[in-house]
């Protein structure tokens, strides 16, 4: 799924001001990070990640990850080593982006 003009900037838009929730260092892509980033983006729907500098990961390898975790999980932006990601979330009551994207 890829999400494109106006949702796109809407979303680029929210995530500015946000700080990211999840740091990926040293153990890179672990069975932990997923798990995180699970609960994460369920309750969020829209989320910012960190790449540390100790880190090997490399953005591209983070989005096959996340793609091969769930292909629900859409990045939005990559800018250096921060990387936006969103997901609608199955319940109702967290869903606070998703509602914006549906009037769009």
């Amino acid at each position: 799924m890829i999400i494109k003009g106006k949702k796109n900037r809407y979303l680029r838009s929210q995530a500015a001001t946000m700080k990211p929730v999840l740091q990926v260092g040293r153990e890179g892509i672990s069975e932990n990070l997923l798990n995180q980033f699970e609960v994460l983006i369920e309750k969020n729907e829209l989320i910012k990640i960190s790449l540390l500098q100790n880190t090997a990961v490399e953005p591209k390898d983070l989005i096959d990850a996340l793609n091969e975790f769930d292909e629900n999980i859409v990045p939005i932006q990559t800018i250096g080593s921060k990387m936006i990601f969103y997901k609608k979330a199955s319940k109702i009551k967290n869903r606070k982006y998703s509602i914006e994207l549906e009037k769009m």
